[in-house]
């Protein structure tokens, strides 16, 4: 049952520890140390209901100005509403942790984190609500004078971007807005999406270039219900997507713009020396890409992570050994599109002059190539074995020990077991936890004692 429950736990807080939970919760390893995780992830996604309620309220308000009344009955069937789901989540939660005992440290966690899932299920509900706009009225309003351009989607859309002036009229009075803002408290390069109600008047138009649906490469329909439609302009890059929300009412109308780039404003100036102050603003979007793309939960995460390889690319190109092993990185991991064996060298490379994890990566390279399976031998173990030696006498703990087995078996070219005593020990010296294993299991197994030569 203990395992059970665990498994349970770990399952439940995956989908939101990375959004939710403090780095470190990240690697939990007990029901007792799942508690504090859970309740910072119910705070979060409580807290977030609150700005979706409060959020859909100012949005009856301001779209059922012309119609007072009318917003006051709207706004008392949603706190009835907001009331009774309350009551359900509460009364539901127990339920499923029934089989734990109440009060144990898993009963508590798999209270919380049912409350959390729940509450940000309710706030995507929230999020989604767009008020009849006082029975069409704004629409009505955006639509006197000039006809609805059609009620099918296509020529409707094509009318949409012609000119600023059809997307001003066409645009709803209240639109949902998601931008892209730094978390508070967090890593500065720790970015998740922020809703809010907004006027349609503030927008600057024309919000889209021209589009002719199905023939302006870069741009997407997806055609959510036969009232809803996104459309995703790709049209400026990865690193610069913007999602369209429609929907039909007396005819279709913007309700919605979901903007996934990130304003230079919210990130910091350049403090690398070998970074301009573009290449820094690059390699800050690289991370909160990709810390985007890890979670998961956006149907951009494809186009999240080949953001955060762009920016990695960008900010490489002075030579910075961060960026260019973490393009690498994401190159080979499937995440996002593999880069040419060419210049997957070239970055691991440049890496390597100045970074001890870069020459650690080149001596894989060496060995395995631009793939993520790698080769069953080492295509160029006397460059892997150079590589692999300039790491170590670059300060790389990991470097030793993997020297150490290499001279140990002969993975490489040298085999020499006085040597890998010498690379285990200097491992040991700087708290390597895999030498002070591997020399006591060479010395364990040894016929004769060996002594120590040189490592390098």
């Amino acid at each position: 049952m203990n395992r059970f429950v665990f498994t349970l736990l770990a399952s439940l807080l995956l989908p939101v520890s990375a959004a939710y939970a403090q780095d470190d919760c990240s690697n939990v390893t007990s029901s007792l140390e799942m508690v504090p995780c859970s309740e910072k992830a119910k705070k979060a996604a409580d807290a977030q209901l609150n700005v979706s309620y409060k959020q859909l309220m100012t949005r009856l308000e301001s779209d059922y100005r012309t119609d007072p009344a009318l917003g006051a009955e709207y706004a008392a069937k949603v706190k009835e509403s907001q009331r009774a789901w309350l009551k359900l989540r509460d009364a539901n939660c127990p339920l499923e942790a029934f089989e734990i005992e109440v009060g144990k440290p898993a009963f508590v966690a798999v209270s919380n984190l049912c409350i959390t899932r729940m509450s940000r299920e309710r706030s995507a509900y929230l999020d989604k609500i767009v008020p009849a706009l006082a029975s069409d009225k704004s629409v009505s309003t955006a639509l006197t004078g000039d006809a609805c351009p059609s009620e099918e989607f296509a020529p409707f859309l094509a009318a949409f971007s012609a000119n600023s002036e059809s997307q001003r009229r066409l645009t709803a009075l209240t639109v949902k807005s998601l931008v892209l803002k730094p978390v508070a408290g967090n890593d500065p390069d720790t970015f998740e999406p922020s809703t809010s109600g907004v006027s349609g008047a503030s927008f600057t138009f024309p919000l889209m270039a021209a589009i002719v649906p199905g023939k302006t490469p870069g741009v997407e329909i997806e055609e959510i219900d036969t009232s809803h439609v996104n459309v995703v302009d790709k049209r400026a890059g990865n690193s610069n997507i913007k999602i369209f929300n429609f929907s039909r009412q007396a005819c279709w109308v913007l309700e919605g713009v979901e903007d996934w780039s990130i304003s230079d404003k919210d990130l910091l100036v350049a403090s690398k020396p070998r970074l301009s102050v573009e290449e820094s603003f690059c390699r800050q979007r690289a991370r909160a890409f990709s810390g985007l793309g890890g979670l998961e939960q956006y149907r951009l995460t494809g186009e999240l992570f080949e953001a955060a390889l762009e920016n990695n690319l960008c900010a490489a190109r002075s030579g910075d050994p961060e960026a260019s092993l973490s393009a690498v990185s994401l190159s080979l991991s499937g995440m996002a599109p593999q880069l040419p064996t060419d210049q997957v060298e070239a970055l691991v490379k440049a890496a390597a002059e100045i970074s001890a994890d870069g020459a650690l990566t080149l001596s894989l390279y060496y060995c395995h190539g631009n793939t993520i399976a790698g080769a069953d031998t080492c295509q160029h173990p006397e460059l892997a074995e150079k590589a692999l030696i300039r790491a170590a006498t670059m300060g790389s703990v990991q470097a030793l020990g993997a020297l150490g087995s290499a001279f140990e078996r002969g993975k490489l070219v040298t085999k020499d077991l006085s040597r890998a005593v010498a690379c285990y020990e200097l491992g040991v010296a700087k708290g390597h936890k895999g030498s002070v294993y591997s020399l006591g299991e060479l010395k364990k197994n040894a016929a004769t004692p060996i002594k120590a030569s040189y490592c390098y």
